[in-house]
């Protein structure tokens, strides 16, 4: 039997300090029937420099500056193999990586995704030992050998995650199916769903990923990205609610009344600037949208309160028994 190509891209914009370790990784592979496609955005540190010794042993387009999905998908259309695989440029595989996904790949044809798990890194430290989010990793783990293959759209939809690419393997015949990622901070999350409504899952156990910690980036602090993830996601549900049918419509409706809860309080605890106009803004819809006691309203002005206060009035907001778990209205006007 024919050993798969699979086609590993990795999208690289001034990440040449990490880049030589990643791409070792990938080099190290023990899946050898593989290329390697680097998409250098524009950088404008030494990329290109570092990345030389490597030109005999990879596929290396330069292009002007256009953000990550325009990069990857860059890389994408040059792509020859029966598998992709996404790298980011600060990540790490394992050698087995490849691999083991190909295994379950070959014993799961029907699936859409391969997904493995893995660690947060920060030097020496691991900061987190798992990337999936609880309701995966609990069907993962309650399955024979820790893996399983099923239709996790709903669980997506509800906000169980998958934290990287560098986790996943995808069948070319399914990226050529959904076609190119969106310019956005979700695309990743709005790949998996689109991906998820249409093909069975596969996730399975072996920690085979290290996503690297960076405090400028979605890998940092979690104030950050409780901030920032949720204001990307929220299109991305909104667009996917119009492919879905009327159950699925009513979990997104859910699920865009807690992020939008969550970028609120966030931002009323660590917001500035930019941030603070769409959580006002946000807040000010779910107001409009759901019948809410009235010491809800005092959020708003809470978010325009010095740094220093926000924290106790925030804390002190909650001791006054708002409760978030109330159902939306059924005109999900937040939906708009």
């Amino acid at each position: 039997m024919t050993s798969p190509l699979v086609s590993v891209v990795i999208a690289a914009y001034n990440a040449a300090r990490y880049l030589r370790e990643t791409l070792e990784s990938a080099l190290a592979q023990t899946h050898a029937h593989r290329e390697i496609i680097v998409v250098d955005d524009g950088s404008t540190d030494d990329t290109a420099a570092r990345l030389a010794p490597y030109r005999s042993r990879i596929i290396y387009i330069r292009r002007p500056h256009g953000g990550l999905a325009a990069a990857r998908n860059a890389g994408l259309r040059m792509v020859r193999g029966d598998y992709i695989a996404l790298l980011d440029a600060d990540d790490l595989w394992k050698p087995e990586k490849l691999e083991v996904q190909l295994d379950v790949a070959r014993r799961h044809p029907e699936s859409g995704l391969i997904v493995c798990d893995g660690v947060q890194f920060d030097g020496d430290a691991v900061l987190d030992s798992g990337l999936l989010g609880r309701t995966l990793a609990r069907a993962r783990d309650a399955s024979p050998g820790g893996e399983i293959t099923g239709h996790f759209h709903r669980a997506l939809l509800e906000g169980s995650t998958i934290t990287c690419p560098a986790q996943t393997l995808i069948p070319r015949r399914v990226m050529e199916e959904l076609g190119p990622f969106i310019d956005s901070g979700a695309q990743d999350y709005d790949y998996y769903l689109r991906i998820s409504q249409r093909f069975p899952v596969s996730l399975h156990a072996h920690s085979l990923v290290r996503w690297r910690y960076r405090p400028d980036s979605m890998s940092g602090p979690s104030e950050r990205r409780h901030l920032v993830w949720p204001l990307d996601t929220l299109p991305v549900l909104r667009a996917h609610a119009a492919r879905c049918n009327a159950n699925d419509r009513r979990l997104i409706a859910e699920r865009v009344a807690t992020l939008t809860r969550e970028v609120a309080v966030s931002a009323c605890m660590t917001g500035t600037g930019k941030e603070l106009v769409h959580a006002t803004r946000f807040m000010a819809r779910l107001f409009w949208a759901r019948p809410w006691p009235p010491t809800a309203l005092l959020y708003l002005p809470a978010l325009w309160t010095p740094p220093a206060l926000r924290g106790p009035l925030a804390r002190g907001l909650r001791a006054l028994g708002w409760d978030w778990r109330r159902r939306p209205s059924r005109r999900h006007g937040y939906l708009r």
